[in-house]
């Protein structure tokens, strides 16, 4: 594996940025931009979560690029609420696409937490994505008319001891959701995965392995 740092600009702000480039196999690879948890709660692509999603993607050969979002480390900018963030996930998509290690027409995006509402909100804006994972998925991403008629692969991973949202309320958003759907609980996990990463590395290799690897 070899990690490029990377300054990716998005208007006026700049955004911190690293790209993971598998050790093995050849590029141009497919690849995926990984949107971290709550900016205001201390998250930021450094967070454990975003370790395990980048983890799985690369045990598949998949380049994985996480980034800061405006205001947090160094990047630049302010919080916005989710409204700019989700114009620097879509920086972050147009900077992963232009490099020469990557092929653009194999891109995915994942999400953690605040990161799934980003996600969900980005992905069926974009005609070039070919997949979408979402980790401790939010009501706000995922009861929204274009997410619900993305007909795009999509895996949901949940725990079922996850207090901002009950897993059966995950179940009932997502049975009102274009195929194809994957869902994978997590049994005994909350919000914030602890002790889950292996869980979460191993579903998502599989997932974009379907998804990517093509």
């Amino acid at each position: 594996m070899s990690d490029v740092s990377l300054k990716i600009p998005n208007g006026a702000v700049t955004l911190e940025a690293l790209l993971h480039l598998p050790s093995t196999g050849k590029p141009p690879f497919p690849g995926i931009v990984v949107c971290h948890p709550h900016p205001l709660y201390g998250g930021s692509m450094h967070n454990n979560v975003v370790d395990a999603i980048v983890r799985g993607a690369l045990s598949q050969g998949i380049a994985a690029l996480r980034f800061n979002f405006r205001g947090v480390g160094a990047s630049t900018g302010e919080h916005d609420n989710g409204t700019g963030e989700q114009t620097d996930a879509i920086a972050a998509l147009s900077a992963l696409r232009k490099r020469k290690e990557i092929d653009p027409k194999r891109t995915g995006i994942a999400g953690y937490s605040f990161g799934s509402i980003v996600a969900t909100a980005v992905a069926p804006k974009d005609a070039n994505l070919l997949a979408l994972a979402a980790v401790a998925p939010l009501p706000t991403g995922l009861n929204t008319p274009a997410m619900l008629s993305w007909s795009k692969p999509k895996l949901f991973i949940p725990g079922d001891m996850d207090t901002f949202i009950p897993v059966e309320e995950v179940h009932e958003m997502t049975r009102r959701m274009a195929k194809p759907l994957r869902i994978e609980v997590l049994h005994g996990a909350d919000h914030f995965m602890a002790d889950y990463e292996s869980d979460i590395s191993e579903y998502i290799a599989d997932f974009f392995k379907q998804a990517l690897m093509v």
